[in-house]
C-alpha cells in the first residue's frame, strides 16, 4: 500500500513538473544577422529584432500563436490591428495605434495618438520559404519610423529575387509604464523548477510517513 501512494505522488510530481514545463516553454528564434545577411534594421528606429524559427517556416501571426511562442520574452502580448498589403504603394490600415502608409516593400509608420506602451512589436509577414520576422520598437522614442521588407535572401532561401513583398504588418503591444520585455509568462529558471519539484517530493514523503505512524 505504501509503495502505491509512494508511486503516485511521484507521478502527481512528474505531471505538475511537466505542466510547468509545457506551460512556460517557448518556441525558437533565429537571428536577424548573420554571415552575409543583417536584416536587423529593416525597420527604423527598433530596439531588437528576431525571427521565428525555422526561417521557412511560413507560419501566419495570430494573438495565441505571438504568445505562446514568447517573442522577445513577453508572453501577454495584446493584439492592435494589422495593415494589410494592397500593392506596392499602398494597404488598409487596420490598426489603432500607429498610421501606415507604403506597400509591399517599404512604407512608414507614426504613432495615431498618444498612448502609455510599455511595448510595442511589428511582425511582418510574407509567405511560403520565410517566417515571422518581429521588431521592438522603442517606446522611450517617439513612435515612429519607417520599414522595409525584411524579406531577404540570405538569412530566407526562396527562388528567385528578393526582397519578397510583404504581406501585412500586424502590431502587437503591452499597455504600462515599464517597457523592456519580460512579460507574466516568462520562463522559469532551472534551479526553480528543481525547487519545486524537491519541494513535492519532499510533502509526499511526509504525508506517507504520517500516514504510516497513524
Amino acid at each position: 500500500m505504501i509503495t502505491k501512494k509512494l508511486t503516485g505522488v511521484l507521478f502527481a510530481s512528474t505531471l505538475i513538473l511537466g505542466l510547468v514545463f509545457s506551460n512556460s516553454a517557448s518556441a525558437a528564434f533565429e537571428p536577424c544577422t548573420g554571415t552575409g545577411f543583417d536584416i536587423s534594421d529593416n525597420v527604423t528606429p527598433n530596439k531588437g529584432c528576431t525571427v521565428l524559427s525555422p526561417y521557412n517556416g511560413n507560419k501566419n501571426d495570430s494573438l495565441a500563436l505571438v504568445n505562446t511562442a514568447g517573442f522577445f520574452g513577453i508572453t501577454d502580448w495584446l493584439f492592435d490591428g494589422k495593415y494589410e498589403i494592397i500593392n506596392s504603394t499602398s494597404g488598409t490600415d487596420g490598426s489603432s495605434l500607429f498610421n501606415f502608409t507604403g506597400g509591399s516593400q517599404s512604407g512608414t509608420f507614426t504613432k495615431a495618438f498618444d498612448a502609455i506602451l510599455s511595448d510595442v512589436m511589428l511582425i511582418f509577414k510574407d509567405g511560403g520559404d520565410t517566417n515571422l520576422v518581429g521588431y521592438l520598437i522603442d517606446t522611450l522614442k517617439p513612435i515612429g519610423g519607417v520599414y522595409t521588407s525584411p524579406f531577404e535572401e540570405p538569412p530566407f532561401n526562396f527562388p528567385g529575387t528578393g526582397p519578397r513583398d510583404i504581406s501585412h504588418i500586424s502590431v502587437y503591444y503591452r499597455r504600462g509604464q515599464n517597457g523592456g520585455g519580460g512579460g507574466g509568462g516568462s520562463v522559469p529558471e532551472p534551479g526553480m523548477i528543481a525547487l519545486l519539484g524537491t519541494g513535492l517530493l519532499g510533502f509526499g514523503l511526509t504525508h506517507l510517513r504520517k500516514r504510516k505512524k497513524a
